[in-house]
């Protein structure tokens, strides 16, 4: 059976898991945080700081930006130390998961399609690392993650796609290092893709994590992303001019309007590699296992919105 260790990426984010709730989720794979900055943390889990040494060889050697580099230096990080100490396979986590959600459809006899979402702020979290991990086990790539909550629950299982938050990586065909200032997670699937080696989604698995734009959160490096503006993806738009772009606008990816504010959005060019799959059954049966586990039955509702127009 392949190792597994479990890493929340954090900074700067100092209390309990109530200012980093990814730590309320029960875990029984081997987990620890990796962090430059821990100072006033309140927490179970072990913490892992960045090396001196190593922070100042990425600083002299990688960094490509002056308030961005800390979350790329500590993912870099946790792939050498994951190696180090005999793991195959890394789970990163961002430490502002809120809740994972199971999202499912039902196509009934009458043609009714019926969309369903199972949520827990607690559990889950072992059960989709094994699917994530089944799906390493059983295809040729490197990284495999979930989906944020956005759009409805639709019929798509497995896709090629860029993957946030919620990864995990196979040790042994994943590159060394993150660069890429605030898009470190993009600059990596496509350094990924130049060596061959896809990014799958787990489209059904979802995370949903601490709003930024509606809780004004400028904790952890979202501060830095506040301040940086359109300059966060300055390095992606030279280096991948023609996969990347980024600009503002109203909604969020729920589709929904913020208040009195404008989005930063990053704009992607889908791409494809193609994913060679081992053995499908495998992955067929790891899913079939977490639905009968987590889809349980639901009763029909209807919602009604009123909408009142004021004269």
């Amino acid at each position: 059976m392949s190792k597994v260790l479990v890493v929340e990426i954090s900074g700067k984010r100092p209390g309990t898991s109530a200012q980093r709730p990814t730590e309320k989720f029960k875990l029984t794979y081997d987990h620890l945080i990796i962090s430059n900055n821990s100072d006033g943390y309140e927490t179970d889990w072990p913490i892992v700081m960045v090396p001196p040494e190593y922070v100042a060889w990425y600083k002299e050697n990688v960094k490509t930006s002056e308030n961005a580099w800390y979350a790329p230096m500590n993912r870099s990080y946790a792939i050498k130390y994951a190696r180090e100490h005999g793991y195959d396979y890394l789970v990163q986590l961002d430490d502002n998961i809120i809740y994972l959600e199971l999202a499912y459809i039902s196509d009934d006899k009458d043609g009714t399609v019926k969309r369903y979402r199972q949520q827990s702020q607690t559990e889950m979290m072992d059960d989709f690392i094994d699917m994530l991990c089944t799906v390493l086990d059983n295809t040729n790539a490197a990284i495999a993650g979930c989906d944020l909550r956005s759009v409805m629950p639709n019929k798509i299982f497995l896709s090629e796609r860029f993957c946030y938050s919620f990864f995990a990586l196979n040790l042994k065909r994943c590159p060394d290092i993150y660069h890429g200032d605030f898009e470190d997670d993009i600059e990596f699937r496509l350094k990924c893709a130049e060596m061959g080696a896809p990014s799958v989604m787990v489209c059904p698995c979802r995370y949903g994590k601490t709003a930024q734009n509606y809780n004004k959160d400028e904790t952890g490096n979202r501060a830095a992303y506040t301040a940086a503006g359109l300059k966060r993806g300055e390095h992606m738009r030279i280096l991948h001019g023609d996969i990347y772009s980024c600009g503002y606008g109203k909604r969020t990816m729920t589709v929904a309007n913020v208040p009195n504010g404008k989005v930063f959005r990053h704009k992607l060019a889908v791409f494809k590699l193609g994913v060679m799959v081992k053995d499908q059954e495998a992955i067929d049966e790891k899913m079939k296992k977490l639905l009968a586990k987590w889809a349980k039955p639901q009763q029909d509702k209807a919602i009604l919105k009123i909408r009142k127009k004021h004269v």
